[in-house]
């Protein structure tokens, strides 16, 4: 087996662009030493126009295409590399492959992003075999997804020649590319999506190619294919079912997408299509300030949503953490406590020692002596669970509290305002144990951490509840990364993104926060961290330790915003 050693055309390309670098820094150099005998006396006299210069430095990814008469080894290198652009449909690429392959090569299948340092090749004769260890894929949809083994991943080629030049006769669909030049040509794109009653927007993170014509089109159309399959069942689209672009392409121009549907979308009510609207404008994201809708291509007017009928996204955490401290309970400002009227003297009495808020702050989930309780304005606090081994329970904004066993993570139940147990199925057969979990502020999706044997995962699914809103199962997990350390606690700290907080050594912490479908960033966290929760203000997140200080991310450190803390609450966010 060898392994390459060549400079390809990617490589090249940089270097072109390093040089060009260097050529302005002298210039540059130059301009600044010239700045040195600028006179400092003398009348003012007016310099030469300055020149205009209309062309601007390209920065795009722009690979190179086969050489004449090129290796078979240094064609196979050259297609994987040139797939790393997309312009032109991936032209470059296609240059590498014979005619009937280039038009049936689909490079949109997947994406397989890895390490770039220790590719692989390998032939007998005309079939090459090249090994990678990806870090992650990117499915048709946009949806990214890291990969958890380290192993490796082989491809074939098999080349033939065309012209008496060596082509690919045989590859696979998809490219390959390396992680930091991933991140030079793909960019993370959000689509929106509905809760079931359409209260809430509801994003869904996924990976385009940057800077070309189609990214509009890639986008609308990943809208209309429906949401990510772990989201399945969890959120709705506004687009009745079928219904597809009825031109090859969306067209962007002043800031306005047009974008023009097929009959399908003629089903739909004056309602229907304002929420059409509002769920392609907000996916499009930066792609586009506005949509224009025509069906068939029969322009349609479209009011905006009314208020009331405009959906929630993204709902803010107060700035202020909500503790139980002292003896009372309520937001924290300074070393003051605000009670929460008709609910602070309820859960003060149960001495909590972990509390989750409704959205409104009228109702909350309290573990209290090993026992779940119901905490509402309008009645005394009742004991819904009393299960042993409870861990910390949650609240969604239809006012269901979650709660499960630590050794039971299949035993996952809701109460309801009659306070009687409701199962919720899941799809973690193999899980042994939950450590905890958290619920979105849209009540649309969870994030837990689970042990299976001496193994810890941390997974997203989503809610599927019935047509009265009870929570009735948790789908299928998406696993996401684990960092270093034994994960303890984790929270949501904003619409997309989660944070675990881990042990790692002795009373040592350490933060991983990760976009779901997205990637990961770790920092140290506060020494003896025990429970993280979502801020809000100036913070994403605040860590409880185990010897009851509150303490905040501040710069490269922690500080303390308060001691003798008991719990600290979790909030859904306020509408």
């Amino acid at each position: 087996m060898t392994r390459s050693e060549h400079r390809s055309p990617v490589t090249g390309a940089r270097r072109r662009m390093r040089a060009a670098a260097v050529g302005l820094a002298a210039v540059l150099l130059v301009a600044l030493a010239a700045c040195a005998s600028i006179p400092d006396s003398g009348p003012v006299r007016q310099g030469a126009p300055i020149a205009q210069v209309n062309d601007p430095l390209d920065l795009d990814f722009n690979p190179s295409p086969p050489e004449n008469g090129a290796s078979p080894q240094r064609i196979v290198q050259g297609f994987i590399d040139a797939a790393s652009s997309p312009k032109n449909g991936f032209s470059i690429a296609r240059q590498y492959l014979t005619t009937a392959m280039s038009a049936s090569w689909n490079p949109d299948e997947s994406v397989t992003v890895d390490d770039g340092r220790n590719r692989a090749f390998d032939n007998v004769g005309n079939q090459w075999t090249v090994q990678v260890n990806p870090v992650a894929n990117v499915d048709s949809g946009g949806s990214y997804h890291q990969v958890a083994s380290d192993a490796p991943v082989s491809l074939r080629y098999e080349l033939t020649k065309q012209k008496d030049q060596w082509r690919i006769a045989v590859a696979p669909n998809g490219v390959v590319i390396d992680d930091p030049t991933f991140h030079a040509v793909y960019s993370q794109q959000t689509l929106y999506f509905y809760s079931p009653k359409f209260d809430y927007l509801v994003p869904d993170a996924r990976w385009f190619p940057a800077r070309v014509a189609s990214a509009a089109t890639r986008a609308t159309k990943a809208v209309l294919a429906g949401p990510s399959k772990w989201l399945v069942g969890a959120v709705t689209s506004a687009f009745p079912q079928g219904t597809q672009l009825a031109t090859p392409a969306v067209t962007t121009s002043g800031g306005a997408a047009r974008v023009d549907l097929s009959t399908e979308a003629g089903q739909a009510d004056q309602l229907a299509l304002q929420r059409m609207q509002l769920q392609l404008q907000s996916s499009l994201g930066s792609l586009a300030q506005t949509v224009q809708l025509s069906i068939e291509g029969s322009s349609q007017s479209i009011p905006p949503l009314s208020d009331a009928e405009t959906p929630t996204q993204d709902p803010p955490v107060d700035s202020h953490p909500i503790v139980f401290r002292s003896g009372a309970f309520g937001l924290l400002n300074g070393t003051t406590i605000t009670e929460l009227s008709g609910l602070s003297d309820k859960i003060v009495s149960l001495q909590p020692t972990a509390v989750a808020l409704s959205a409104a702050r009228d109702q909350a989930a309290v573990l209290s002596r090993g026992a779940v309780y119901a905490v509402r304005k309008s009645a005394d606090p009742v004991k819904v669970d009393a299960r042993p081994g409870l861990i910390a329970p949650a609240i969604d904004d239809n006012g269901w509290i979650w709660s499960v066993p630590a050794a039971s993570p299949g035993l996952l139940e809701v109460f309801g305002t009659d306070g009687q147990p409701k199962a919720v199925k899941t799809e973690w057969p193999n899980a042994s144990r939950i450590v905890s979990f958290a619920l979105s502020r849209d009540g649309t999706r969870l994030v837990a951490i689970l042990e299976t044997g001496a193994a810890t995962s941390i997974v997203a699914a989503g809610i599927t509840r019935d047509d009265n809103g009870q929570p009735t199962a948790v789908g299928e997990p998406l696993e996401l990364a684990v960092a270093t350390g034994t994960p303890r606690s984790i929270a949501w700290t904003g619409e997309l993104t989660v944070a675990a907080l881990s042990g790692t050594t002795a009373d040592a912490t350490s933060i991983a926060e990760q976009t779901i479908g997205g990637q990961l960033t770790t920092t140290a966290g506060p020494g003896g961290g025990a429970t993280i929760v979502g801020a809000g203000g100036l913070y994403r997140y605040l860590v409880l330790t185990t010897a009851g200080s509150l303490q905040a991310p501040t710069g490269t450190g922690w500080q303390e915003q308060a001691d003798k803390v008991g719990a600290v609450a979790v909030q859904l966010g306020q509408p």
